[in-house]
């Protein structure tokens, strides 16, 4: 299933004046508290982690009164800030966000009396008798506090479900039942990451569909991987003896010229994961990665549709109007495509012909030139540009433009030129030689023909 979650701000907020620490600016609460749910979901927990590891260095905080802010999320997706439980005692500030309780004496409560409920203890059973089955684990280890480096450290020390050691890397499981408790998410992180301890939270069922916050607060930071243990998963375990689970992951890919998740399920062996304890992270699927693949692709087709909208509209004509629209578009492919180098005149030696070549090349009918036929261009590409002909010939047999170049070759010029090319290419004749120079720029104009641009004819 595919999956595209936004965050809304709440209705009514007490906290509307919030202080980036690190800009000196304002945030606009409108902005920040609308974006992608995931993203809202990792600063949410960024909060909570500055504050734990220095509370006299905060992120965000109130502009009335400096204390730390929290993002409080309530139902349907919506949050807000409120003062840091801690610090609002202290404060005073004139906007009380306060109840009876604090968050982190509620979080607490429910974290504890879910650690005592049945189905906590059946799973930390089945993750303790999946280690066992798993020969490269080393006896698992429940509910054995798992102590600090230092001794002055011991007041946070920790005691996980179930702590393994597995190929030199000690890991903690963590049973996910109950409701919202991010401090004490966060402040297992901290630790483990700190005693170079891994921390795998786990879940006896998942549904993508229908997420709960306690357990966004988890796959969020956890590179959108999910791990789920049952019966099923230990009899695999037991069978093959490595400690099996299900992980759901989630995919992005592209619709509509959005990106979506598409959440996956599948059958996975500890030994399969990645583990990472510096960024407590431990997934199958790497989605940070992917993700980061594929808004480079996206922002990629953006900027080469305006590239080739400029070029369709401008680039045969010598006006004031193409040289501004061609200084704006060369500062926005600036910053989409660095890598790509645009010169300051887009009628600047070889380049003008070349993309005009490989533009009409792709579709089919001449664009950057004031011809009348694809024939024409070319014969101009013969005439003056036969190093860029190998990749205008891949470019028109991609998209199927050959048989259209025949029909109008009525004299047959084309074809006694195509032996005159196909001869002189075999016998590595250098007016035919490839012309790397522009091999990025060709490849963005044409993505198809990347791998035959990266092995360059050169004689």
């Amino acid at each position: 299933m595919y999956t595209r979650e936004f965050a809304q701000p709440t209705d009514t907020m007490l906290l509307t004046a919030i202080l980036d620490m690190e800009t000196g600016l304002d945030v606009d609460l409108q902005v920040f508290l609308s974006r992608e749910l995931g993203l809202v979901i990792k600063d949410r927990a960024e909060l909570v982690s500055r504050y734990t590891r220095n509370r006299e260095a905060p992120w965000l905080v109130c502009h009335l009164c400096t204390a730390p802010v929290i993002l409080v999320r309530t139902k349907g997706r919506r949050f807000h800030f409120r003062h840091h439980p801690v610090e609002e005692v202290e404060q005073k500030c004139s906007i009380s966000t306060r109840g009876q309780l604090s968050a982190q004496q509620i979080n607490c409560i429910k974290y504890n009396a879910a650690k005592e409920s049945l189905a906590h203890l059946k799973l930390k059973g089945i993750i303790r008798d999946s280690l066992i089955a798993d020969e490269n684990c080393t006896e698992p280890l429940v509910e054995v506090v798992w102590k600090g480096i230092r001794l002055a450290d011991r007041a946070q020390w920790r005691k996980p479900d179930v702590q393994v050691e597995h190929a030199g890397q000690r890991i903690a499981f963590e049973v996910q039942l109950s409701t919202t408790y991010l401090t004490e998410i966060v402040g297992r992180r901290e630790f483990y990451r700190l005693n170079n301890g891994a921390i795998i939270w786990v879940f006896q069922d998942f549904d993508p569909s229908l997420t709960r916050t306690s357990e966004e607060d988890i796959f969020y930071l956890n590179n959108y991987n999910v791990f789920v243990v049952n019966e099923a998963t230990l009899k695999r375990s037991q069978e093959s003896k490595r400690m099996a689970m299900d992980c759901w992951f989630a995919t992005p890919e592209v619709k509509n010229g959005q990106i979506y998740d598409r959440w996956v399920k599948e059958e996975v062996f500890l030994d399969q994961l990645t583990i990472n304890p510096k960024d407590q992270k431990v997934y199958y699927r790497d989605y940070e990665y992917v993700r980061a693949v594929v808004e480079q692709l996206l922002s990629a087709s953006a900027a080469r549709q305006s590239f080739i909208d400029f070029w369709s509209r401008h680039a045969a004509n010598d006006c004031r109007e193409a040289n501004a629209a061609w200084t704006t578009i060369r500062e926005n492919m600036r910053i989409a495509m660095p890598e790509l180098l645009l010169p300051a005149d887009h009628r600047s030696g070889k380049f003008h012909g070349m993309v005009s070549l490989m533009l009409s090349a792709r579709f089919g009918y001449p664009v950057g030139y004031n011809l009348p036929r694809l024939l024409n261009v070319a014969n101009t590409a013969f005439d003056h540009y036969k190093e860029y002909l190998y990749a205008f010939g891949w470019t028109l047999r991609l998209y199927g433009h050959e048989q259209l170049l025949k029909d109008q070759d009525t004299k047959g010029t084309w074809a006694r030129r195509t032996k005159i090319i196909k001869e002189g290419m075999e016998k590595h004749d250098e007016a035919f030689r490839q012309d790397p120079s522009f091999n990025k720029l060709l490849a963005f104009l044409v993505p198809e023909i990347c791998d035959k641009l990266a092995q360059a004819r050169a004689w």
